[in-house]
């Protein structure tokens, strides 16, 4: 039985009647030559072949590889982290919830660098390019963890939960950058796993001082 990544199906020339119309299309068969080739490996040569049209016209969409991916990466983040937040309401303690969503929140972002096969020079290299984009997406992020932050102890402040939520999502956001970017290099099957229980850790005691 074929797969994904055994084949792309070809569409057939002609073109869609509305500009959202053709960036979804786009997207859709991008994200499945990213998955096939990898990131280095996919051509826009091959991207506009897969939609059936040439790379020229791709340009008027996005102006090169690297945004298209970026914002390939960002809907399959979206995705991941959307899933992720309905499991994570289903659990009751606000404490757990907090250590299971940025446990998890790192396995999503390893997911999506392994199936794309992005190398630790391409995650430097589009570093600044992604953050760009996600930016609007971290508001949000930002505001589901802080709800989540406020039923740990409900007396602090709005200023004191949105402080611990912001230190919480930096030092995360930090040590998982750090742990991806060592295992692509020492290619460790364990490493990542080891940075979450020392993340973890520190989470533990960062919520035992907040509850002070």
């Amino acid at each position: 039985m074929e797969t994904l990544k055994d084949k792309i199906v070809k569409r057939k020339p002609g073109r869609p009647s509305t500009n959202a119309s053709r960036r979804s299309e786009i997207l859709e068969k991008s994200t499945e030559c990213f998955i096939k080739f990898g990131f280095n490996k996919t051509t826009l040569d091959e991207i506009g072949d897969a939609i059936g049209f040439n790379k020229a016209a791709l340009y008027y969409y996005f102006k090169n590889k690297e945004e298209l991916f970026v914002q390939v990466v960002s809907a399959q983040l979206l995705n991941g982290l959307n899933s992720l937040k309905s499991r994570i309401k289903e659990i009751e303690n606000p404490e757990e919830q907090l250590l299971q969503y940025y446990w998890n929140r790192t396995k999503i972002f390893v997911k999506i660098i392994n199936l794309t096969g992005l190398s630790g020079e391409n995650i430097i290299e589009l570093n600044d390019t992604f953050n760009e984009v996600y930016n609007p997406f971290q508001k949000n992020e930002l505001e589901f963890l802080n709800s989540i932050v406020k039923q740990i102890k409900p007396s602090k402040t709005d200023k004191e939960s949105k402080e611990f939520t912001n230190l919480t999502f930096d030092m995360v956001n930090s040590l998982s950058f750090t742990a991806i970017l060592l295992h692509n290099v020492t290619k460790k099957d364990n490493l990542l796993e080891d940075y979450n229980s020392k993340k973890e850790q520190i989470l533990k005691h960062l919520i035992v001082s907040y509850k002070l």
